[in-house]
């Protein structure tokens, strides 16, 4: 029946004049996207590789590509990498599935939106289904890439430690941090496609600037670089997980997922006011 649709009232008040109305319109919409949500992210999973002869073997030739060439400059003496306290293939696969994880959580977000665009500017439907249903499909898509752990570790040797149970708290903290900051850069890069260009080189930069494929520096402003840059601390805390320990980035890491839920939550509360009237701009 007509009477049983959603009304949509739109009015010159700012959303944020009252909260509390706000946010149960955001709780709204996250429960009435679920469906939605669940059923994108079948189908981007499904059809991420269809065209492809490898098809999910894909998922995992990014870092396995990552470690071999670094092992490959390491053990030939053109790059001297200091000790790391593990085998050095295994130092290379954690930092390169941990930094993985964070760069496509910061790209999904807007890769989600701009790829339903013209869905949006069609149809009225909650506008962040999309972006659960990219973020649910990194997620799960990192997450089966951890299995490249099992023989790393096997052919490297190294013994994982009772701490690794808490190594998916590690993994979820590189996620929600990703997240968090696209969300927070979705608004602009609808608007402008620089943002997503921007994105990626600023990730390759960023990988280089974060202990991925080398240890902390201790000295000179590479160290400074490392002690002001948040992912270092997220980065050593799970490699300690998986190893049993030292845990010295552990309290810096709890403050930055602290940092990165309260972001997320902003990037969240902005999404909502603005995205929809961004859309509206854009289908006129």
């Amino acid at each position: 029946m007509p009477s049983d649709l959603p009304v949509t009232v739109y009015t010159p008040d700012s959303a944020l004049s009252d909260p509390k109305r706000l946010f149960r319109e955001m709780a709204d919409e996250l429960k009435n996207s679920r469906e939605l949500s669940m059923a994108l992210f079948r189908r981007d999973l499904k059809a991420q590789f269809r065209q492809s002869v490898l098809g999910y073997a894909w998922l995992f030739f990014p870092p396995i590509a990552t470690t071999l060439v670094w092992f490959f400059l390491n053990s030939s003496g053109v790059v001297r990498v200091a000790e790391t306290g593990m085998p050095y293939p295994a130092f290379v696969m954690i930092g390169s599935l941990l930094w993985q994880a964070f760069t496509e959580s910061l790209n999904k977000p807007i890769m989600a939106l701009t790829k339903a665009k013209p869905m949006l500017v069609k149809l009225n439907f909650p506008r962040v289904a999309p972006v659960l249903a990219g973020i649910g499909e990194t997620t799960l898509v990192s997450a089966v890439r951890l299995v490249l752990l099992i023989p790393v570790f096997i052919l490297a040797g190294v013994v994982p430690s009772w701490t690794i149970l808490f190594f998916p708290f590690a993994y979820l903290s590189m996620v929600l941090l990703g997240t968090a900051i696209g969300g927070l850069l979705t608004p602009i890069g609808l608007l402008y496609t620089d943002v997503g260009r921007a994105i990626s080189v600023f990730s390759q930069f960023a990988m280089y600037a974060t202990p991925v494929v080398y240890p902390i520096a201790t000295a000179g402003l590479l160290s400074w670089v490392h002690a002001l840059n948040p992912m270092t601390y997220l980065v050593e805390t799970g490699r300690a997980t998986l190893v049993g320990g030292p845990f010295d980035a552990l309290p810096i890491a709890l403050a930055v997922t602290a940092g990165a839920f309260i972001l997320l939550l902003l990037a969240w509360t902005i999404f909502h006011i603005t995205v929809p009237r961004i859309i509206e701009r854009m289908g006129m």
